[in-house]
């Protein structure tokens, strides 16, 4: 018996497939046919079987009912502050699992930019002004967040990127955590005056690099733009980098730290055991610390490429903790951020508990020791 055709709009299709940066051979091979095929779908000579579109909607990560709407969505482009991934050079084009990231990314920001403006937490989240050195905007940023470096340097790397993070969240920046493949981009961000969004990759990196990336989007948030940064040699992204490596390293504590503890003033180009411990004392990887011994004039170029080529830093390994149950994996995920502006919509009356469950993807025991854990870390 033949399958029964789907006639979804050719348009749609032809849309999802740009978005997905999907080509018609990408798709013939998800969906195990031929690329003559998808030509037939795409000008609306032919339709899918209902398997078929199953495969093409689980393929461009859409529902299918989207490919029966009418008309092209009405959407903005995708627009991001985006870091590349390590290793990388020159101009590459957004994968599929990326823009499909991005575009959650987008969706979660938007409700929870309306659940900031239903519990009326929808003022400008206070940004610094972005000054003209990194370094100077490190220091300010620094003030901004109350920081410590005496807790930062009494902490573990893994510890050190919780710390960035809450102290983020507690402004009003939303941060979330993805898990796409190793070669997928370590992070991007979205600017929004009531919600800002940084997003990071937790697959196959370091701790230390994860907060790297944290500050680095950051960066990018305080120039209150957004593009597309996929050129790691672009002097935004440089900026960001020195931004990052400035706030993590404050010169006058690691000239103190060497003076007393290396007993050097200057690394060498092969020295990576310095580079270590200067990792390990600030928690920040050892590509940052290369950067900004680099940027001190404490050390040269070679040092950082040194660090590159052989990928020596791992992280220690952990014993114990709690379990990871559903509701701490959500926050792992989602941030707190998130959670706090739907739940204070829920509670109020202005979100259904089942949409709040949905958002959030738990139920509704779930839900309560989500809500219990958010209010004792607050």
């Amino acid at each position: 018996m033949a399958a029964q055709k789907q006639h979804i709009n050719p348009d749609v299709l032809v849309w999802a497939m740009k978005q997905a940066g999907m080509s018609r051979g990408d798709l013939a091979s998800e969906v195990d046919t031929d690329p003559v095929t998808v030509d037939a779908w795409m000008n609306g000579d032919d339709s899918p079987g209902l398997t078929q579109l199953r495969l093409i909607a689980k393929s461009l990560r859409r529902p299918t009912s989207l490919f029966f709407l009418s008309r092209v969505p009405s959407q903005q482009p995708v627009q991001t502050a985006f870091r590349s991934p390590i290793g990388s050079r020159g101009v590459r084009t957004l994968s599929s699992e990326e823009r499909a990231e991005i575009r959650l990314a987008q969706r979660r920001q938007k409700i929870a930019m309306w659940a900031a403006e239903k519990v009326e937490e929808h003022l400008p989240v206070r940004l610094p002004r972005r000054l003209k050195s990194p370094e100077s905007t490190a220091q300010s940023v620094q003030s901004w967040l109350r920081w410590d470096v005496k807790d930062q340097v009494s902490s573990s790397k893994s510890a050190v990127t919780k710390l960035v993070r809450r102290s983020l969240e507690d402004q009003g920046v939303m941060i979330i955590q993805l898990s796409m493949n190793s070669a997928a981009c370590r992070g991007f961000s979205i600017y929004s005056e009531t919600v800002p969004l940084i997003a990071y990759n937790s697959t196959s990196h370091v701790a230390a690099a994860r907060t790297f990336t944290i500050l680095h989007e950051l960066g990018h948030l305080l120039s209150h733009e957004q593009a597309v940064c996929d050129r790691p040699d672009d002097a935004e992204e440089r900026w960001c980098d020195q931004f990052a490596a400035a706030f993590l390293i404050p010169e006058p504590h690691l000239l103190a730290y060497m003076e007393k503890y290396l007993k050097v003033g200057h690394v060498e180009n092969d020295d990576i055991e310095s580079v270590r411990r200067i990792s390990n004392r600030y928690g920040a990887s050892f590509q940052c610390v290369a950067l900004r011994l680099i940027d001190l004039g404490l050390a040269g170029w070679q040092l950082y490429r040194a660090v590159s080529a052989n990928p020596l830093e791992v992280d220690a390994p952990a014993f114990g903790g709690e379990p990871q149950t559903t509701h701490l994996v959500r926050i792992r995920e989602y941030g707190v951020t998130y959670p706090r502006l739907l739940l204070a919509a829920r509670d109020r009356g202005k979100l259904h508990d089942l949409d709040a469950r949905k958002y959030l993807n738990v139920n509704g025991e779930q839900l309560k020791r989500l809500q219990q854990r958010i209010a004792e870390e607050v």
